[in-house]
């Protein structure tokens, strides 16, 4: 198993890229700690899944973009587990639309969910990481925020940011052997983007594509945990794009 007896958090874990990570890793031998915001039903049957694995896990509420709430994760995960080796930032949000109609409130709502909230996180959990002297980071930026756009600004804006988040800390990791990388999903099937697919511009950004088809969550999840295992102690700062070749900088 590739992740024996590792303890993982993995934020927005209750549904999508997030669940079917923590039950993959799981199943590679992780114990988890669930993260919702609002599903706590969902959450319950994750960690209900991952136990039948054979793993532990533990469900915590909290709202990654609070910082009071982090720290409490966090707490709760040390002193269940005793230590954390892994951080999975995948909790996120999307809101189309146009560049024109965008609001103040649309702005600041997806900048603070998909980007402030990965600066607590990282932020709050180097500490931890730091006294291992290890710790692996991985964030869920997007496709998206490497061709920047071209349909949804905020969202596009806010996965960029990830991106030079995920660079420049992975500088503040490397002494402690804090690796931090991030994958870019493109056009993946997933309950995020089920409406978006059916849509002109969702049939539009596949086309961007040289597969011509969206992923799955699978290929996601493949390189979350290539990224986070033991398979390799040479990458920081890196950034996988999987997105069929949609974006190939």
């Amino acid at each position: 198993m590739r992740l024996q007896d590792k303890v993982t958090v993995i934020t927005g874990s209750s549904r999508g890229i997030g669940r079917e990570t923590a039950l993959a890793f799981a199943k590679e031998g992780s114990h988890i700690v669930v993260n919702y915001t609002h599903s706590q039903e969902k959450a319950e049957k994750v960690a209900e899944e991952i136990r039948k694995i054979g793993r532990d896990a533990i469900v915590v509420k909290a709202d990654v973009t609070n910082r009071a709430e982090v720290k409490a994760l966090f707490s709760k995960a040390f002193d269940h587990f005793g230590k954390i080796d892994i951080l999975i930032n995948n909790a996120g949000i999307s809101r189309p639309k146009s560049f024109l109609e965008l609001t103040d409130e649309d702005w600041d709502e997806v900048m603070d969910a998909n980007l402030k909230s990965m600066f607590i996180t990282t932020q709050e959990i180097f500490p931890y990481m730091q006294k291992q002297n290890h710790g692996r980071i991985v964030n869920l930026a997007s496709a998206a925020g490497q061709y920047h756009g071209p349909f949804i600004l905020n969202y596009a804006v806010s996965k960029a940011g990830v991106i030079s988040l995920t660079k420049t800390t992975a500088r503040f990791g490397a002494p402690y052997n804090i690796l931090i990388n991030a994958v870019a999903p493109g056009m993946i099937n997933s309950e995020m983007i089920e409406e978006e697919m059916k849509t002109d511009m969702g049939k539009t950004i596949v086309g961007m594509s040289l597969l011509k088809r969206p992923g799955e969550i699978s290929d996601v999840v493949a390189s979350i945990l290539f990224l986070a295992s033991d398979e390799q102690n040479y990458i920081t700062g890196h950034v996988i794009s999987i997105s069929g070749g949609g974006y190939l900088g």
